[in-house]
C-alpha cells in the first residue's frame, strides 16, 4: 500500500495564496476608492464653509495657517483639547470680506463635535454649522445639527465670547439657548465656537 503524502504543507500554501490574493484585491479597491472618497469629503467640507459665509463667492485656505496655529497654540489657546482644523479667507468680488474657522471639540456626549463659523472683517458671525456630531444622542445632542439651534449664532459678536442660557437667551449678551437635556453637547459646541472666536481675535482681527 502506497504511503499517503502529508497534505498540511499543501494546504498552508493554498491558504497563503488565497490570503495574498485577498490582500492584493483589498489594496487595489482601497486605492481606487480613496480618491473619490477624499473628493466627496472635500466637496462636503467646502459646502459647509460656503453655508457659513453665504455672501462670499470664493473661500480659500489662508497661506500661513500652520505658522499662525503654532503661535496660537503657544500663546493664546484657551482649551488645548479643542483643535482648530482650518482657517479660510472669504472673498467677494476679489475683496477679502472675512473668515471661516473650523474647530473640533472632543468633549461632546458621544465624542467629537466639529463646527464651522463665518466671521466678517468687522467681527460679526455670519452663520454657524455643525459639520459632524455623529455620536450625539438622537433627539437631544443631535439637535445641534438642526437649523433652529444653528441659526441662533447668526448676528452674534465674535469680539466677545458666547454663552448659553437654559432659561432664555439674551442676544444682547451674546447668548444662545441651550439644547434642552443636552448640556454636554451644548457646552462642547459653545467651547468650540469660543476657541474659534479666540483664534480670530488673537490671530486674524485687523488684518
Amino acid at each position: 500500500m502506497a504511503k499517503q503524502k502529508p497534505t498540511a504543507p499543501k494546504n498552508i500554501i493554498v491558504l497563503f495564496l488565497v490570503a495574498l490574493v485577498s490582500v492584493t484585491i483589498l489594496a487595489v479597491v482601497n486605492q481606487v476608492t480613496m480618491a473619490p472618497i477624499a473628493s466627496a469629503e472635500e466637496a462636503a467640507r467646502q459646502e459647509s464653509y460656503m453655508k457659513v459665509y453665504d455672501g462670499a463667492d470664493e473661500i480659500k485656505d489662508i497661506a500661513d495657517f500652520d505658522s499662525k496655529l503654532k503661535d496660537y497654540s503657544k500663546l493664546h489657546a484657551q482649551d488645548p483639547s479643542i483643535i482648530i482644523n482650518g482657517v479660510l479667507e472669504a472673498y467677494k468680488g476679489g475683496e477679502k470680506v472675512g473668515y471661516v474657522i473650523d474647530a473640533t471639540s472632543p468633549n461632546g456626549y458621544g465624542g467629537d463635535v466639529q463646527v464651522a463659523l463665518g466671521i466678517t472683517n468687522e467681527g460679526e458671525i455670519t452663520a454657524f454649522t455643525v459639520i459632524s456630531a455623529a455620536n450625539e444622542t438622537p433627539g437631544l445632542g443631535a439637535k445641534s445639527t438642526e437649523p433652529e439651534f444653528q441659526e441662533q449664532f447668526s448676528g452674534l459678536s465674535a469680539l466677545n465670547q458666547i454663552a448659553f442660557s437654559k432659561t432664555g437667551a439674551d442676544k444682547s449678551k451674546n447668548e444662545i439657548d441651550a439644547i434642552s437635556g443636552a448640556t454636554i453637547t451644548t457646552t462642547a459646541v459653545t467651547n468650540a465656537v469660543n476657541e474659534a472666536i479666540n483664534f480670530y481675535n488673537n490671530m486674524l482681527k485687523g488684518e
